[in-house]
C-alpha cells in the first residue's frame, strides 16, 4: 500500500485509499487503526470516504459474491471512494474530531486511545540530539507505535526499516528526499527505502509513527546508541 502525493482537502500527502478500505473493513491492527483514524481526522472528506468504502464493500459482498473479479475491478472500486454517497445514513466508523477545549496537538482519535489530552502527559525519553520519543504500543509482527518530538533544525540520521513505516505529522514539518510533510500529511516507506529527515525551522515537529521491528540506522554512531533508545 502506498500514499499518493497529491493535494487532497489541504493534505499534500494523503494515505492511500487501500488503507481506508481496510480500516472500514476492520482488518487493520490496533496500531494501524489508530494511526489511520488520526490521519483521517485531519481530512474534511473522511466521513464521506468512510461511508463510500463501507457501501462499496457491502455491495461487493452482497451482489458479487462468488463472481470472478475483473482485472480492473479493484481500481474501479477505489476510484469511487470520493464519489458523493446517496442517503442519510451516517458513517459509523469514520473518525471525527471532537470539540477540543484544550487546543491539543494530539488529534481526537489519538487522545481517546491514549486517555491523555496533552503532549506533556506522556513519558518522553531521550532519542538523540534534539529529539525525544515515547513508545505507545507493540503488536503483531513486532509493530510499534511511537511518537517523536524534534527541535527545529534537527537532522534525523539516515535510516531504513524492516517493513512498513507510516509517519503522520501532528505539528510542524519535516523534509526528506521525497518532499515536505506538514500537519496531517503522512509518509509511507518500506524496507527498500532509506532516508534522512530535516526538521523545518520555526517550531518543533511532532510525529506519530508506526514501524515494524527495529529501524536500520546507517551510521555506526547511531547504531551504537540504538539499544538505549528502544527503536
Amino acid at each position: 500500500m502506498c500514499a499518493a502525493t497529491v493535494e487532497h482537502n489541504g493534505i499534500t500527502h494523503p494515505l492511500g485509499d487501500e488503507w481506508i478500505m481496510e480500516y472500514a473493513a476492520g482488518t487493520l491492527s490496533e496500531g494501524e487503526a489508530v494511526l489511520v483514524a488520526s490521519h483521517l481526522s485531519y481530512r474534511p472528506d473522511a466521513a464521506r470516504s468512510m461511508e463510500a468504502a463501507e457501501a462499496i464493500g457491502g455491495s461487493l459482498l452482497d451482489g458479487e459474491a462468488g463472481a470472478a473479479m475483473a482485472p480492473d475491478a479493484l481500481a474501479a472500486v477505489l476510484s469511487r471512494i470520493d464519489e458523493p454517497v446517496s442517503g442519510e445514513r451516517p458513517a459509523k466508523t469514520a473518525p471525527s474530531a471532537a470539540p477540543d477545549a484544550t487546543d491539543s496537538v494530539l488529534p481526537a482519535p489519538l487522545r481517546e486511545w491514549l486517555g491523555v489530552n496533552d503532549l506533556e502527559d506522556l513519558n518522553w525519553s531521550f532519542m538523540g540530539p534534539g529529539m525525544k520519543k515515547v513508545m505507545l504500543w507493540r503488536g503483531p509482527g513486532d509493530q510499534r507505535v511511537w511518537m517523536l518530538r524534534a527541535r527545529p533544525g534537527t537532522n534525523i540520521p539516515v535510516h531504513g526499516h524492516r517493513g512498513t513505516e507510516l509517519t503522520l505529522v501532528l505539528k510542524g514539518a519535516f523534509r526528506d528526499p521525497h518532499g515536505r510533510f506538514a500537519r496531517g500529511d503522512i509518509e509511507e516507506k518500506n524496507e527498500a527505502d532509506m532516508h534522512g529527515l530535516t526538521i523545518e525551522d520555526g517550531e518543533e515537529c511532532v510525529c506519530l509513527a508506526l514501524t515494524e521491528g527495529p529501524i536500520r540506522l546507517k551510521s555506526l554512531a547511531a547504531r551504537l546508541i540504538q539499544p538505549f533508545i528502544g527503536l
